[in-house]
Parts: C-alpha cells; structure tokens; sequence
C-alpha cells in the first residue's frame, strides 16, 4: 500500500520550511566612552552651519546722523571756549592805600581788602599799581583795589 491512499485520521499538514529570508537579530554594540550613551551615532548637518550670535546687534548710523553729531560737539567746544575767554576774574575798581602788618604777605593782603574777589587777580592788580616784584615790608603803603 502507497502512502497515498492510507491515511490515518490526522487531518492536519505539516507547514513547509520557509524559503524567505529572515532579518537578522539586532545586535547590541558597546557605546563608545566618548560619546553619551543615549546616542548610538553622530548625526552630521552639513559642512556649513550658521550659528547665531548672542551679541546685541548695534543700530547704523548714517554720515548724516554722524556728521549732526560731530557738529553739534564742535559748537559746544567752541562756545564754551568762547565764554571762558570773556570771563576775567572780577577785581574791585575802587583802591585804597593801606599799611601792610608784620607777617603779612600780598595773598593775605588780597584776601583782607577783597575777600571775594579771586586772590591771584587781587595780587595781580597790587603788583600793577604799585609795581611790586618781590615781598613787601612791614608799615609799607600800598594801593589796592578794595571792596566797599
């Protein structure tokens, strides 16, 4: 008797090997000590990247905004030469003859006869009037511009 024609009372067939290939298993590799252990490989952009700058980017000035300014710094300088040469320290016009005191020099005698008036322009205007070159004795007269 053939196998054909005897069966026994088993209905069910043997499935056939597979002829299709299988994917093979995952591999687990080491992660290099170098690099976290999250990730399993550098990803690459490309060659050129543009990276952002954190400087505070500063406003343009145009040469008319630049020459407005350069011009209104040189009036200030100019103007406030101007003043400064027209202001003369103020001296009193008024004189007076007086003795100078034991001890006494020019700048305490300025400061007597005008105390406010500026003392090196009180001096000044004593040295003129009585031309003075050095210090002066004790009793001597002197004209001086006085404050009354």
């Amino acid at each position: 008797m053939s196998v054909t024609a005897h069966r026994t009372g088993v209905d069910a067939q043997v499935p056939a090997p597979r002829t299709e290939p299988r994917a093979p298993a995952r591999v687990l590799r080491r992660v290099p000590a170098h690099r976290p252990p999250t990730r399993r490989r550098v990803v690459r952009v490309g060659a050129s990247r543009v990276v952002a700058s954190c400087a505070p980017r500063r406003p343009r000035l145009s040469v008319a905004g630049v020459l407005a300014v350069a011009s209104v710094a040189c009036a200030a300088v100019v103007g406030l030469g101007a003043l400064s040469g027209s202001v003369e320290p103020m001296v009193p016009s008024e004189t007076t003859v007086v003795r100078v005191q034991p001890g006494e020099s020019l700048w305490e005698l300025a400061g007597r006869v005008a105390p406010g008036s500026d003392a090196s322009a009180v001096v000044e205007r004593i040295r003129e009037l009585n031309g003075v070159d050095g210090a002066v004795q004790p009793g001597q007269p002197l004209t001086v511009p006085f404050e009354g």
